[in-house]
């Protein structure tokens, strides 16, 4: 399909607050419904609001996230779920980060190969707890994959995977275990979505 078939905005809604996103087309001819919340405060209060009430079922200890764009999400859940802690998996090795666990990670977003790390501290912190996997959008579930994969090294259960928004596929669960989200968005060029 060319680019005059899809509309040039998304509707979304986070909670009580509903949003535009914009379509956004790469180089290569790739596009997707633009969704990037780092820096809008009110975006994230909104979707961690509504997230807490869709994971009040589910028993778990701590949110893990990956670097970057949910990382304020995860802060303000956490803070709405009264956690003083929550663990962030990061894209680059730090000098503080000792004996760290490295795994890979493949994103629709991010053409070259990515690592996550996750130095001694945070692994300990993590190690037999219920967690909640928390991603901005879920796709092709590459973020998700690698989370689970630090979850079978450390190890820890993931009780919960949430995300903002599922894109192309309405993700239910992942690997067996529920996926919550607040909306969902296509990926433009997927025949369930044409016009």
């Amino acid at each position: 399909m060319n680019n005059q078939s899809w509309p040039a905005s998304w509707p979304v809604r986070l909670g009580s607050l509903e949003i535009e996103l914009p379509l956004v087309r790469g180089d290569n001819g790739f596009q997707i419904y633009a969704f990037d919340p780092m820096g809008r405060g009110d975006w994230n209060i909104a979707a961690a609001e509504a997230l807490k009430e869709l994971l009040a079922p589910f028993d778990f200890d701590i949110i893990v996230t990956a670097e970057s764009k949910a990382i304020a999400l995860a802060e303000e859940l956490a803070r709405l779920l009264g956690h003083e802690d929550y663990v962030v998996l990061r894209k680059g090795h730090k000098l503080y980060m000792i004996d760290p666990l490295v795994v890979d990670v493949k994103s629709i977003t991010t053409t070259a190969p990515q690592k996550f790390f996750l130095g001694i501290d945070r692994q300990e912190l993590l190690r037999g707890k219920r967690v909640c996997v928390l991603d901005d959008v879920i796709s092709a579930a590459g973020t998700l994959h690698a989370i689970h994969d630090v979850g079978k090294a450390v190890p820890f259960t993931v009780a919960v995977n949430a995300c903002v928004l599922t894109e192309e596929t309405r993700w239910e669960n992942y690997e067996g275990v529920p996926v919550v989200s607040l909306d969902h968005i296509p990926l433009p060029g997927f025949s369930e979505y044409m016009p």
